[in-house]
């Protein structure tokens, strides 16, 4: 079991704070099943995290796992975070960002909290990075008020070819009412979806089963199967062990 959305890596951004931190979160991770994690430090402008800087911190953490005897696989990746397209394809060009599994066949993208930093061309990116054979996977879109405010923003976006990736956490509740009504309106809304953790530390660090729970008894067996095949999609996708 796949979970692409992790902050595991130590000490890199306002994820796991420590290595201890983050091989207490990889046991709990094994313990609820997951076998592989795509770590996803952020990418914006504040904690800009490249390619070159995370390759190293995942082969590290892969190394400490196998001394602890934890039976868990790290793979490369970020979240990116979009405020200007032009911007962007012009990094993505120049090879410098770490899209999942260090491949060229999914990449997550965040957009800014703020409404009025949401590039108005997003779709025309989405449109642009399908069209070189990579599905952009939108992050936490049931998080961001300006998406349940304009629906048709995400609409579009899913339109030219996104996927959503829906919070554990949201589900439960845990961020709040809106985003828990948001998450389940999107997953009714769009199969194009995928669950993920967004773990940041032990005290946000859910699990995916519980949520496959979730989606089980309120949409059925087959939406939660649906749900986990296409997580094995992207791991099968992937450089992985």
């Amino acid at each position: 079991m796949l979970d692409l959305h992790c902050h595991i890596l130590p000490e890199v951004d306002d994820g796991a704070a420590s290595l201890a931190e983050a091989l207490a979160m990889a046991r709990f991770c094994v313990q609820d099943g997951i076998t592989h994690i795509t770590a996803t430090p952020h990418c914006h402008r504040r904690c800009r995290l490249l390619r070159n800087d995370v390759l190293p911190h995942v082969a590290r953490l892969n190394e400490e796992l196998a001394k602890a005897a934890v039976p868990l696989v790290i793979l490369p990746g970020s979240e990116i975070q979009v405020t200007d397209v032009a911007e962007y394809r012009r990094d993505f060009e120049a090879g410098l960002y770490c899209h999942l599994g260090d491949g060229r066949a999914y990449t997550l993208l965040e957009f800014s909290w703020k409404a009025e930093m949401y590039p108005p061309d997003a779709p025309e990116l989405a449109a642009w990075l399908c069209a070189r054979g990579m599905t952009p996977i939108v992050a936490h879109p049931e998080r961001h008020h300006y998406f349940a405010d304009d629906p048709a923003r995400l609409a579009a976006l899913v339109a030219e070819g996104a996927w959503l990736q829906i919070t554990v956490d949201s589900l439960l509740g845990n961020h709040g009412r809106d985003p828990a009504t948001s998450a389940e309106r999107l997953l009714m809304a769009y199969p194009e979806a995928v669950l993920a953790t967004d773990a940041h530390n032990l005290g946000r660090c859910s699990g995916l089963s519980v949520g496959f729970t979730w989606v089980t008894e309120r949409f059925g067996v087959e939406r939660a199967e649906d749900l986990r095949s296409r997580a094995n999609r992207v791991l099968a996708a992937l450089h992985c062990p």
